[in-house]
């Protein structure tokens, strides 16, 4: 299984001119499911001088009641974690049935199917150390499946990281602010960014 880090350097004056103005580090990830996918700030916390983010390839799929709109938290109502991949799992009577084969599905690609009568909001999930403390299974992404619809999520190892002051763990953005710094971690599982007070984000090291 593959691990990946990301480290995030501040230097000491501007990290606690950050905590003094109440912003933190918010990180999105990308996955591809759809153009009616929206993305979920998948980790939220305090800066620190050095900060270490770890997390695995360990994928879960998620079923929510939460309407998909800017600023509402994703409550999880039930899930799979860690879910298979190139499989197919039904949704029905509160929770995920067995996965079943589905053509066309790929490695790393995680897929659903809504057997309720109403539209419910469906996602993957991972867990994600930050600082030391771990979330286990937070919602990357969103998206309002109609019934006995079927979506396809295939997560991808870019990232997105910049501050904030409003955004926790599981809150739907339908868009990330253009200050956020881009992190490609497909080719290099190790990468180190800082923060940049002249230009107010984040760089590559």
């Amino acid at each position: 299984m593959a691990n990946y880090e990301l480290i995030i350097q501040i230097e000491p004056q501007d990290v606690a001119e950050i905590n003094k103005n109440g912003q933190r580090i918010a990180i999105v990830k990308e996955v591809s499911g759809g153009s009616n996918s929206k993305k979920v700030v998948w980790v939220s916390f305090e800066p620190f001088e050095y900060n270490e983010v770890k997390w695995e390839v360990d994928y879960g799929i998620y079923v929510s009641e939460t309407e998909v709109q800017n600023g509402a938290k994703i409550s999880k109502c039930s899930m799979v974690n860690p879910a298979r991949t190139k499989l197919l799992y039904p949704c029905q009577y509160g929770t995920f049935g067995n996965p079943e084969t589905s053509e066309g599905l790929k490695e790393n690609t995680y897929s659903i199917m809504n057997k309720y009568e109403r539209t419910l909001t469906f996602g993957v999930a991972q867990s994600v150390t930050a600082n030391g403390n771990k979330y286990t299974a937070n919602p990357l992404n969103a998206i309002g499946v109609l019934s006995q619809e079927k979506a396809v999520f295939t997560p991808i190892e870019k990232i997105k990281v910049f501050l904030h002051g409003d955004f926790n763990n599981g809150v739907i953005i339908t868009e990330v602010t253009s200050q956020a710094h881009s992190v490609d971690l497909t080719k290099e599982r190790i990468q180190t960014i800082k923060y940049d007070r002249l230009i107010g984000t984040f760089m590559d090291a």
